[in-house]
C-alpha cells in the first residue's frame, strides 16, 4: 500500500495528463448518460483511482501489451477506468437494492385495508 501511494504520487506528467483526461471525459460521459450531476462527480474520482491503480497493477506485473511505454500507460488507464465503472455501477445497485429494502421495512403496513376477498363490485348500467 505504501509503495503504491509512493508510485501515485510520483507519477510522471505524462500519466498524470492521460488519467486526467481520460477520467474528465469518462465523467462527462457519464453525466450525459446518468443525467446526474452528483453521480459524475462521484464517479470521476473512481475512475482516476482505477486508472492509476491499474497503471501500477501493470508496472509491478510486468505485464505490457505492445513495447511503447505512451501506449502502455493508455492502456492501462482505459482499462482502469472502464474496471472502476464497472465496479461503481455495482455498488450503485447494491445500494439501490439495500435502499429499497429498507423502505419496504419501514413502510407502515396496518394503515392499508386488506380487500375483502369477495367484495362485491356495483354494477354499471
Amino acid at each position: 500500500m505504501v509503495d503504491f501511494l509512493h508510485r501515485a504520487v510520483t507519477v510522471d506528467t505524462y500519466t498524470l495528463v492521460v488519467v486526467a483526461l481520460l477520467s474528465g471525459w469518462a465523467g462527462v460521459l457519464t453525466l450525459h448518460v446518468l443525467s446526474r450531476t452528483m453521480l459524475a462527480l462521484v464517479f470521476v474520482p473512481g475512475f482516476v483511482l482505477g486508472a492509476l491503480v491499474t497503471n501500477y497493477a501493470f508496472e509491478v506485473t510486468g505485464f505490457y501489451p505492445t513495447s511503447d511505454r505512451e501506449t502502455n500507460v493508455v492502456i492501462a488507464c482505459t482499462m482502469g477506468i472502464i474496471i472502476a465503472l464497472f465496479a461503481l455501477l455495482i455498488v450503485m445497485r447494491f445500494t439501490a437494492v439495500i435502499a429499497r429494502l429498507r423502505v419496504e421495512h419501514h413502510r407502515f403496513r396496518h394503515d392499508i385495508k386488506p380487500k375483502p376477498a369477495f367484495a362485491r363490485e356495483p354494477r354499471r348500467l
